[in-house]
């Protein structure tokens, strides 16, 4: 089995190849049924190769960002600052500024409270072994 790791500024693909060596043309047989679950996966990577076959590059538009990504930035840099003993109130002003955690951390309802401590409770599942869940 050989793994091949397909780069370009953020984006990349890995495929992995049996049988076959990588440094010759191959033929690349795939399944035509897969799990529901898997199936947009199973397209994306086709394209990708398909891409590469036809421009020589992975185009951006097969990789779009990741509709969770700001929310996943936001448990992140949470995480972080718990892991570094940062109170959250400090994960707060570092995340969303000074101004509003002073106009909003106050405020009855405490929606910016809950998010933070929402977020530090996410990153904390993540890397419990949450994390495996984008694996698929």
């Amino acid at each position: 089995m050989q793994h091949v790791l397909l780069r370009e500024d953020c984006r990349s693909l890995q495929i992995a190849v049996s049988g076959a060596s990588v440094f010759r043309p191959l033929l690349l047989y795939v399944d035509a049924i897969v799990p529901p679950r898997h199936l947009k996966f199973h397209v994306a990577a086709l394209q990708f190769l398909n891409d590469i076959n036809g421009c020589g590059r992975l185009a951006a538009a097969c990789l779009p960002p990741e509709p969770r990504g700001g929310r996943l930035r936001i448990v992140l840099q949470a995480l972080d600052g718990s892991l570094a003993g940062a109170s959250h109130q400090e994960i707060a002003i570092a995340l969303f500024g000074r101004r509003r955690v002073e106009e909003d951390w106050s405020h009855p309802g405490n929606h910016l409270r809950d998010q933070v401590r929402r977020a530090i409770q996410r990153g904390r599942y993540l890397m419990g072994g949450g994390y495996r869940q984008f694996l698929m």
